[in-house]
């Protein structure tokens, strides 16, 4: 998928994104879990919005998502797609189109990539890759208001096959 593909899920998967939603919701309340979401939107919409843009981001690649609804921990999370390749990736949505690519700085190191992916229900537009390696670094930590995390602006993302490339 080229930077700038849109990806619209069709009923169907609109279908699917609210139900993983609400029992991703559901279970992480039960199980005692805080939302460390950046926006004012509900906790609701941010798990919509979230599963939403995984499920686009995997559509765009024509991989299987994780449909899985289990709270994941530090050791636990794997990330939410996987490539042929075996490279593992972790999928960040923002409805903010400029928006930045952000991973919390208690992230591990079990995932190789991260996706961003921007847009509202049921459309997003993806934006780019970037290695782990270049985005969980020191100089990579800002604040967009809420307090310090990993971020990099879109011009920094890749495409898959930049990724995949050894620089020349």
């Amino acid at each position: 998928m080229l930077i700038g593909k849109t990806i619209k899920l069709e009923k169907p998967e609109q279908s699917i994104c609210r139900k993983i939603a609400s029992l991703r919701y559901s279970n992480a309340r039960k199980k005692g879990i805080y939302n460390k979401k950046i926006g004012k939107q509900s906790n609701e919409m941010t798990d919509l919005e979230g599963f939403a843009g995984e499920l686009a981001f995997c559509k765009g690649f024509n991989l299987f998502p994780d449909f899985t609804v289990w709270t994941r921990g530090t050791e636990t999370d794997k990330g939410d797609a996987k490539l042929p390749c075996g490279l593992t990736v972790d999928v960040k949505t923002t409805v903010y189109p400029t928006g930045r690519l952000t991973a919390a700085l208690w992230k591990n190191e079990t995932v190789d990539l991260f996706a961003l992916m921007t847009g509202n229900f049921p459309e997003y537009t993806f934006r780019g890759l970037l290695e782990r390696k270049n985005l969980m670094r020191k100089e990579m930590i800002g604040d967009l208001g809420r307090g310090p995390l990993y971020m990099a602006d879109q011009s920094i993302l890749k495409s898959l096959p930049q990724i995949l490339l050894p620089p020349i």
